[in-house]
């Protein structure tokens, strides 16, 4: 059975299909052209992320398609209740990028606390001249030990970041509509984890 990855794949993604059976295409078609080639090809699987856009077009024009899969939380790319209701299964990875923005925000946030962004592009271009300026402004930087994260939400990204604020030492406070007790596991490089509630 043939899958199109049209918006990339890992290759660790392409070694689990290929050791299942599924011959993995990644070129990246077009989206005119999809229809086209998911035909020529029969197709079984198309997978993406958020460039391509699965809609009705494709959906209905496209008979040996039977899974849409989207690398990625949100699947406003795809036309999920019409391809459910056409036979097709819709899936996607919710998981998949939640320590990569947790990562994000923490590193975000280390940016603001330590005027990484300014003193990047300032030093280079007016060190020479106002060096002692420039160093004594960018010394006030803070610690994020022992401050509070206020995370609004707390589904897998915001557990995620607050599991990495609590192990830097800060206090963490959230809010979510859903959820007013999460008790979170800390896992460390040497298979030790500490529970937080």
């Amino acid at each position: 059975m043939k899958v199109l990855a049209n918006d990339g794949i890992s290759k660790s993604g392409i070694e689990k299909l290929t050791k299942n059976g599924f011959e993995v295409i990644t070129v990246s078609v077009e989206q005119g052209q999809l229809v086209n080639f998911i035909n020529k090809n029969s197709i079984v699987a198309l997978l993406v992320r958020s460039a391509t856009k699965v809609r009705k077009d494709i959906i209905d024009n496209c008979s040996s398609l039977k899974i849409i899969g989207r690398g990625g939380v949100g699947m406003d790319n795809i036309d999920v209740e019409y391809a459910k209701e056409k036979g097709l299964k819709v899936i996607n990875t919710p998981a998949a990028s939640s320590s990569s923005v947790a990562d994000l925000v923490i590193a975000h946030l280390y940016s603001c606390v330590r005027f990484l962004h300014n003193s990047n592009r300032s030093m280079p271009l007016e060190g020479d001249t106002q060096f002692k300026v420039l160093k004594k402004s960018y010394a006030k930087g803070i610690e994020l030990r022992g401050k509070t994260i206020g995370i609004i939400g707390f589904g897998r990204i915001g557990q995620e970041v607050a599991k990495i604020a609590l192990g830097i030492g800060m206090n963490v406070i959230f809010y979510d509509l859903h959820t007013e007790r999460v008790s979170l596991e800390l896992e460390f490089f040497n298979k030790s984890n500490v529970k937080f509630d």
